[in-house]
């Protein structure tokens, strides 16, 4: 069993240093030294480390700097840094992760949820405002991220979430039972091969996209995240071509699908929006003004 001091000997750490503070600072150091992250984003992973290790909120940082860590939390706080320090995702390290201001569990098998995607969520409530009872499909559900976040804002809608992997849904369901709805369910299909013969006001799906010879993925972090839920065939375009072609046997006269796509595919999936009879055909750019959304509805 690993010791207090095992890990003061690899962190530098000494029984004066102990304190809230210094442990932060220290921290802050070695994340920005060994993962080239900028100061504040090392100073914000710190900081989220010491909160999740000790429970605490942001405020406790700032009125208790000069407490000391107990022992059992400072190797329980270590043995975080160093598992981050190996480029494992801080969202994996901590098993949880903020999406729209919604905390969510996590795990190797499902995609971290992004600020991206959350580009969705404010389009869908921009354009519903006024509904609230719908049929909600959300498909590659993973965390269940999109699928619950909606479930949250729309009180009296019914959200079915769908993945092909089993263990996604497990971390799915977990979400779901920590936010308490009732308004949701969950299926395990390969896009639409088990659902069911009905018909949903609004489809929404942050599929794999990546091609595979796309050199981001050699970014160490990414590593760590399920290459089914990022690659797709064909260029990146298997999955997103299969969603946009099905939908409309699965969406409402007036019913739309919301899909979240790469940084260089806009111009394309608004092409097959158009193939598809899509009508009302919009995207949404992400703070670097890059569309990453693209929604359309159907009229039967």
């Amino acid at each position: 069993m690993r010791t207090k001091q095992h890990y003061q000997k690899i962190f530098n750490f000494s029984d004066e240093s102990l304190f809230v503070q210094k442990i932060y600072s220290e921290i802050t150091k070695l994340l920005s030294e060994n993962l080239s992250l900028s100061l504040r984003e090392a100073r914000l992973e710190a900081r989220f480390i010491i909160e999740h290790t000790l429970k605490v909120q942001h405020q406790y940082l700032i009125k208790n700097s000069n407490e000391l860590i107990k022992p059992e939390k400072f190797k329980k706080l270590m043995g975080y840094v160093k598992d981050r320090l190996s480029y494992k995702p801080l969202a994996y390290v901590l098993k949880e992760s903020k999406f729209y201001d919604m905390k969510f569990f996590v795990n190797s098998n499902v995609l971290i949820p992004r600020q991206d995607t959350e580009l969705m969520i404010d389009l869908i409530l921009n354009n519903y405002q006024k509904k609230d009872s719908l049929n909600i499909l959300d498909l590659g559900t993973g965390s269940g991220a999109i699928g619950i976040v909606l479930a949250s804002k729309f009180k009296k809608a019914k959200v079915l979430l769908t993945d092909m992997s089993s263990k996604a849904l497990n971390i799915s369901k977990k979400n779901i039972f920590f936010h308490k709805l009732k308004n949701i369910s969950t299926l395990k299909s390969d896009w639409f091969e088990k659902i069911p013969n009905k018909k949903f006001d609004l489809i929404v799906s942050n599929p794999p996209y990546i091609n595979k010879k796309d050199t981001h993925l050699k970014n160490k972090e990414l590593l760590f995240e399920p290459k089914n839920a990022l690659i797709s065939e064909q260029k990146g375009y298997a999955d997103i071509t299969k969603i946009i072609k099905l939908s409309p046997h699965f969406l409402k006269s007036n019913g739309a699908l919301y899909i979240e796509h790469g940084y260089n595919q806009s111009r394309k999936v608004k092409e097959l929006f158009k193939k598809n009879n899509f009508t009302k055909i919009k995207q949404k750019q992400d703070i670097n003004k890059i569309y990453r959304i693209t929604s359309g509805v159907i009229k039967i």
